[in-house]
C-alpha cells in the first residue's frame, strides 16, 4: 500500500505543478512591472514604424501612463498580459498584438489554464451565436444574451480596446471574438477581465424559439472543451484549398495564404486549378477569401496572375522602417526568423522629414498575367476576417475591376499596413510576448477604411441558424 500511496502522491504532484508554476511566476514587484513597461514603451517607439498612423505622441503616453498606473503595485503574469495586450491594440494595427503562439511556456501555460466559457461562440454584428456547446444545459444555436449580469453589448464595448485591428477597422476586432482558427480571443481575454465565481458563469440564453432562461455553467479547461467538442465532430476549421464545380460554376475557397514550413505548393495547386476550370468548361467563378487572414502575398499575386489580361501594379506607397539598425539594448528581448531584418544598413535612406525609407527592391512587383488564364467573370467572397495579404488581394481584385466583392467589409486599410518583417519582444519578467512589425507601407490621402464590397450580403444569427451561406448565395444568384 506504501507503494501505492507514494504513486498517488506523486500523480498528484504532477497534476499540481502547473498551478504552482503559475503561482509561483505570476508575481511581478511594482519595480519589474514598470521595467517591462519602460521596455514596451521604448520597443514601441524605436522599432514600430506606424506608430503614429492613427495617433501622435501625447496619446501613445497616454496610454502608458495608464499602464503605469494600472500596474503600479506590480501584479500576474495575467495583469502584465491585459496590459501589453491593451497597449499593442491602442495602435490600431493588426500587426501588433500578444501573439499567443510567440508567448514564453510560462504565458502559453497561464493562458491553457484560464477557465473558459464552455460554448464556441460565432459573433455576428454583436450577437454571440452558440454553433457548438461542450455542456449539454447550453444547446446549439441557443444566443448568449448577458454573462454574470453584463449583456453582450456592455461585453464587447469592453472588450473592444484590447482586440487588434487596422485603424477603424471594428469588424476585424469582432471577429476575433469568434472561435475559428483566427479567433479564439473571447478565451484569453473574458477569463482575465471577468474570471467566473465559485459556480460558474450565469447566462442569460434565448433559443431559436425566441424563449430565454437563466443558468449557472461551470467553466471549462480550453483543451478539455475543445477535445469534447472534437469528439462530437466539432474540430478544427478545414484551412485546406477547395474547388467545386456546378455545373459551368466553379467555387474555390482560399482560407489562407498562411504555409509556413509547409511543403504546399499553392503555385502549382492554382495552375492545376485554372487548367480544370478551362478543361471542364466552367463559365463562372466564386472565390471564397472570406476566412483568409493573409500570409504569402505572393500567392494572391499567382491568383490574380490567372485573372489579368493585362499588367497590373498595385498602388506602393511609402515604405518606412523606424530604425537603420536595432538598438542594442533591446535586441536581447527580440527573435524573429531573419535576423537581417534588424540591420539595414545601406538599404534605407532618411527622407526630407527625417523618416528612414526603404529602398524600391522592398516595393511590390507588377503582376502580369499568367496561363491559363480564367476570362468568365469572378465576384470573390470577402469579410471581416481578411486582413494583411488577404485584405491586400480583396483591394486590388476591386481596383482591377477582375472581381466584384460580396459579403462584408474587410479588414485591413486603405492608408496601408504595418507589416512583412515581424519581430516578437518577450519582457523579461512576465514572459508576455508582443508582436511588433518592422515595415511599413504608407498611403498618402487615402481613408482610414477598409475595402468595401460592390454587393453587401451581410450574414445574420437568423441566416446562421437556418443553415444559410448569405454570402454564397447571394453570389450564385448574381452569376
Amino acid at each position: 500500500m506504501s507503494l501505492l500511496r507514494a504513486f498517488a502522491a506523486l500523480l498528484l504532484l504532477c497534476l499540481a505543478l502547473p498551478g504552482l508554476a503559475h503561482e509561483a511566476a505570476a508575481k511581478q514587484t511594482p519595480e519589474q512591472a514598470a521595467r517591462e513597461l519602460r521596455i514596451l514603451e521604448r520597443a514601441f517607439r524605436d522599432l514600430h514604424p506606424g506608430l503614429y498612423r492613427y495617433q501622435d505622441e501625447a496619446e501613445l503616453a497616454a496610454v502608458f501612463d495608464q499602464a503605469r498606473r494600472d500596474l503600479a503595485g506590480g501584479g500576474t503574469v495575467g495583469d502584465m498580459y491585459l496590459a501589453a495586450t491593451r497597449l499593442s491594440a491602442s495602435l490600431r494595427c493588426g500587426h501588433t498584438w500578444t501573439n499567443p503562439l510567440n508567448q514564453s511556456p510560462a504565458v502559453q501555460a497561464m493562458l491553457a489554464d484560464l477557465p473558459v466559457l464552455p460554448v464556441h461562440l460565432r459573433v455576428l454584428q454583436g450577437r454571440w451565436l452558440v454553433v457548438a456547446s461542450a455542456d449539454p444545459a447550453i444547446a446549439r444555436h441557443d444566443e448568449i444574451l448577458a454573462v454574470d449580469g453584463r449583456s453582450v453589448a456592455e461585453l464587447t464595448a469592453g472588450l473592444m480596446p484590447y482586440l487588434r485591428a487596422d485603424g477603424a477597422s471594428d469588424g476585424k476586432r469582432q471577429a476575433q471574438l469568434t472561435h475559428d482558427g483566427q479567433g479564439g480571443a473571447l478565451d484569453r481575454l473574458l477569463p482575465l477581465l471577468h474570471p467566473p465565481g465559485p459556480a460558474g458563469h450565469r447566462l442569460r440564453l434565448r433559443a431559436p424559439d425566441g424563449r430565454e432562461r437563466e443558468l449557472n455553467v461551470a467553466a471549462q479547461r480550453r483543451a478539455a472543451r475543445d477535445a469534447t467538442l472534437a469528439a462530437a465532430g466539432h474540430g478544427p476549421e478545414d484551412l485546406a484549398w477547395r474547388l467545386e464545380i456546378r455545373g459551368d460554376t466553379a467555387v474555390m475557397t482560399l482560407p489562407t495564404f498562411a504555409f509556413w514550413n509547409s511543403d504546399f505548393d499553392g503555385r502549382a495547386w492554382l495552375r492545376e486549378a485554372f487548367a480544370r476550370l478551362d478543361r471542364e468548361g466552367v463559365a463562372r467563378l466564386v472565390l471564397d477569401l472570406r476566412q483568409n487572414e493573409g500570409g504569402d502575398s505572393a500567392l494572391g499575386r499567382a491568383l490574380m496572375s490567372h485573372l489579368l489580361d493585362r499588367p497590373y501594379t498595385a498602388p506602393a506607397g511609402r515604405v518606412l522602417s523606424a530604425y537603420e539598425r536595432v538598438p542594442y539594448a533591446l535586441a536581447r528581448f527580440l527573435d524573429t526568423w531573419d535576423f537581417d531584418f534588424f540591420d539595414r544598413t545601406g538599404r534605407v535612406q532618411r527622407g526630407a522629414d527625417g523618416a528612414w525609407v526603404v529602398d524600391e527592391a522592398a516595393r511590390p512587383p507588377t503582376i502580369e498575367p499568367g496561363a491559363p488564364r480564367f476570362a468568365g467573370p469572378v465576384l470573390a467572397l470577402v469579410g471581416p476576417r481578411m486582413s494583411s495579404a488577404g485584405f491586400l488581394l480583396a483591394r486590388d481584385l476591386q481596383a482591377t475591376g477582375r472581381a466584384r466583392l460580396v459579403g462584408e467589409a474587410t479588414g485591413g486599410n486603405r492608408r496601408g499596413l504595418n507589416g512583412g518583417e515581424l519581430a516578437w519582444l518577450t519582457l523579461p519578467h512576465s514572459g508576455v510576448a508582443v508582436d511588433i512589425p518592422l515595415l511599413a507601407t504608407v498611403h498618402a490621402g487615402e481613408p482610414d477604411a477598409p475595402v468595401l464590397p460592390d454587393v453587401p450580403a451581410p450574414a445574420t444569427v437568423e441566416d446562421v441558424i437556418a443553415g444559410k451561406d448569405t454570402a454564397l448565395e447571394a453570389a450564385l444568384a448574381l452569376h
